[in-house]
């Protein structure tokens, strides 16, 4: 038996839409053993089967790849990552079935050729990328092939996801956004991205609040987030940097204290203050 921890991600910061990602130490973790044929614990029923259970999925597909039987094993899972809320619950399956299948082949694939799998299931990289890698990680793809760029975060920095009691899809998100933009908001974007990095490295919390300055998919996603207004109306009169969580609902804080959750708490959402992830883990029983 093995087991998998794989680390809830934070995707786009803002202004690195599909391309930028952290990684937070939320974590779901998963079991796996030999077994005689497929099984699995810990999910919810309708998830407890091999035609509907994504690291199943992910697990097989791998086995494709190599052409290869897949070797049957059990499967358990015990999630904290909040399902649906833009913090890579999904990703995380993908990465564990992924890593599940290339631990029990000793290793066939490199952590590179792993992280590819996984970012082409997925369909993009921002949230794969770091929950493999930790850190804060920006990913670009040339042909088929993905390349993760790792930074790091300083550790002045402090995270605080402010998580709504409802989900918001990934479709529903995505479908919200518009099909075309003027070149003057991507300008805007870029010339915010490049100092992304620059600004974690350095934990620069007022560099930061001017780089979250979105406007590629938060002034349309915003709209799907109550009180996504009232909370960036609070943030941006304090010395914090705010911006949604992936596609949403949570939103994050990028603070020097956790000052600013005694503001919040009138929202009642559930609030949470995760330190960096530092990527996959993969624990022997």
């Amino acid at each position: 038996m093995f087991r998998i921890k794989v680390n809830a991600t934070s995707a786009n910061i803002c202004v690195g839409f599909d391309v930028l990602g952290l990684a937070l130490d939320i974590f779901n973790e998963f079991e796996f053993e030999a077994a005689e044929n497929f099984e699995f614990y810990g999910f919810e029923p309708e998830y407890c089967n091999i035609k509907n259970n994504m690291v199943y999925d992910s697990y097989v597909e791998v086995f494709k790849r190599l052409k290869m039987d897949p070797i049957p094993v059990s499967i358990g899972f015990k999630g904290d990552i909040p399902v649906s809320r833009g913090l890579g619950s999904s990703s995380s399956l993908i990465v564990a079935g992924v890593f599940a299948a290339n631990h029990i082949l000793n290793d066939k694939l490199t952590k590179d050729e792993c992280f590819a799998i996984c970012a082409e299931i997925e369909g993009h990289p921002d949230n794969v990328a770091p929950a493999i890698y930790g850190n804060l990680v920006a990913s670009y793809r040339e042909g088929d092939v993905f390349y993760p760029n790792i930074y790091p975060v300083s550790n002045r920095l402090k995270f605080i996801t402010v998580i709504p009691p409802f989900k918001l899809s990934t479709h529903a998100a995505r479908e919200v956004l518009p099909k075309s933009l003027p070149y003057a908001d991507i300008v805007h974007n870029m010339a915010r991205i490049v100092n992304i990095p620059r600004a974690f490295a350095d934990g620069d919390i007022a560099l930061l609040k001017h780089l979250f300055s979105d406007k590629l998919h938060e002034p349309y996603r915003g709209k799907l987030i109550n009180g996504y207004a009232e909370l960036k109306a609070i943030c941006d009169k304090e010395d914090v940097a705010f911006c949604i969580s992936g596609s949403g609902s949570t939103m994050l804080i990028v603070a020097y204290d956790y000052d600013i959750i005694a503001k919040i708490k009138k929202f009642g959402f559930d609030v949470r203050t995760p330190n960096v992830g530092a990527g996959v883990l993969i624990e022997e029983e």
